[in-house]
């Protein structure tokens, strides 16, 4: 504040500190709307055709010819690598992959699904599904603010610029992964968990089921927490899936579907790179090649079960809906959920972004600057893609991840620490009604 009469100038505090918020918020908008803007180039020239050449480095190729054998009457083939292979070189017309071939990866029931694409060409069917993919990043960036209307405009704009810029998104999309609907299931679920419509959220559940895998830590979850509504939705759809599978492929093909995703997690080709992967199979690979080192297959089942044990144990008793508690606890599951799947790759840590937005929105307003400080710099790792697993052979956001996790875990005992001298004085007072009456 300039006074009269005077040539100093003073100024409040508080005042710097809102300049400088804004500032920095500016600042972290322009970077982010600057490193958006060279992915979202490349995303459409991935769409408009002009990576033609570059086939070979996206997935798309293995949905459509899985979709394609299921249109003609090849379901039972899906698991069979070698045909798969064959097939894949005569509609792509060159090899797909590093390795030449691309396996198949998801449940028949989703083939199926993807059925209708095979009609039209490779390419088509490849702009057709990158709109599919960009009317969900609508639909995330609505329920991110949906589940965040905490945020203030400015908060939000931020937050909606911080999703549509994660290189996953993009880099999901040039591949024609199906990543975004995962991130649409996930936020959509916690939304309605949130609110208590659990039936409804068993259906927004439902299109995990295209990566099984991922239900596993969130049907555990739930389980354990005796919310059993969920399931008398997600069962009948699990139940459906099932069934067309079985249709689609035949009763041996859907039987032996398990074990070939398990077998799968040991090889080195066909699709699979565990040193690319962003879980505890990526972190083990750091230092031992589970084709060369069994028992690394051992170190990892060992953290996954650790990493369940640490969810169930964070997730003891009632957490008010809206509070910070319940959103750092459905943190830690995203982060277990991603961690344990077996195969996880760069386009899939989208699925942490609801979990994050659900946390900045409950955090207290004077600490959500830092929470904030800390996301935009798993964002920053992200963007880094997978340049440290190749290049550095570090997992870094699979680390970071992990780190989160830890930090949760810590947060959730400390406080357990603080209430317990509260959770005594109550059993000690309950204890003498008891024995009063």
């Amino acid at each position: 504040m300039h006074h009269a009469g005077t040539a100093a100038w003073t100024y409040d505090p508080r005042v710097m500190r809102t300049v400088l918020a804004r500032r920095w918020r500016a600042a972290v908008c322009a970077a982010l709307v600057a490193a958006g803007c060279y992915e979202w180039l490349a995303t459409g020239f991935a769409f408009f055709g002009s990576e033609r050449l570059l086939w070979f480095h996206q997935d798309f190729p293995a949905l459509y010819t899985a979709a394609h054998m299921v249109a003609h009457g090849g379901g039972r083939l899906l698991y069979d690598t070698a045909a798969v292979g064959a097939e894949e070189l005569r509609l792509a017309g060159h090899p797909v992959g590093g390795t030449g071939t691309l396996a198949y990866f998801n449940p028949p029931f989703f083939a199926a699904a993807m059925a209708p694409l095979s009609a039209i060409g490779m390419e088509r069917a490849f702009q057709a599904w990158t709109l599919v993919g960009l009317g969900l990043l609508a639909a995330d960036v609505w329920l991110l603010w949906r589940i965040a209307p905490q945020l203030a405009g400015r908060e939000r704009t931020l937050l909606t610029l911080a999703f549509v810029t994660l290189y996953p998104v993009s880099y999901g999309l040039q591949l024609g992964q199906f990543s975004l609907v995962l991130a649409t299931s996930w936020a959509g679920a916690y939304l309605l968990l949130r609110s208590g419509r659990d039936a409804r959220a068993g259906l927004a559940l439902a299109p995990l089921l295209i990566k099984p895998e991922l239900l596993v830590p969130v049907a555990l979850y739930l389980a354990w927490k005796r919310r059993w509504r969920v399931f008398a939705t997600l069962l009948p759809a699990a139940a459906a899936a099932v069934a067309v599978s079985v249709v689609v492929t035949g009763v041996p093909a859907a039987l032996a579907y398990p074990g070939y995703l398990l077998d799968s997690t040991r090889w080195s080709d066909s699709g699979v790179t565990t040193s690319g992967m962003f879980n505890w199979s990526g972190i083990v690979a750091m230092k031992w090649d589970p084709a060369e080192f069994p028992l690394a297959l051992a170190v990892v089942g060992a953290l996954m079960a650790a990493t369940l044990a640490a969810v169930a144990y964070a997730s003891r008793g009632d957490a008010a809906p809206r509070s910070e508690r319940y959103a750092l606890q459905w943190l830690l599951l995203t982060l277990a959920t991603v961690l344990v799947d077996p195969h996880l790759y760069l386009q899939d840590t989208v699925l942490v972004a609801p979990a994050a937005a659900a946390v900045l929105g409950a955090t207290r307003p004077e600490r959500r600057a830092r929470v904030l400080a800390i996301m935009l710099g798993g964002w920053a790792l992200l963007a880094l893609g997978i340049y440290p697993n190749e290049h550095l052979h570090v997992d870094a956001f699979a680390l970071y991840m992990a780190a989160a996790g830890v930090a949760v875990l810590a947060w959730e005992r400390r406080r357990r620490q603080a209430d317990a001298p509260a959770w005594d004085a109550r059993r000690a007072a309950s204890a003498v009604r008891v024995e009063a009456g």
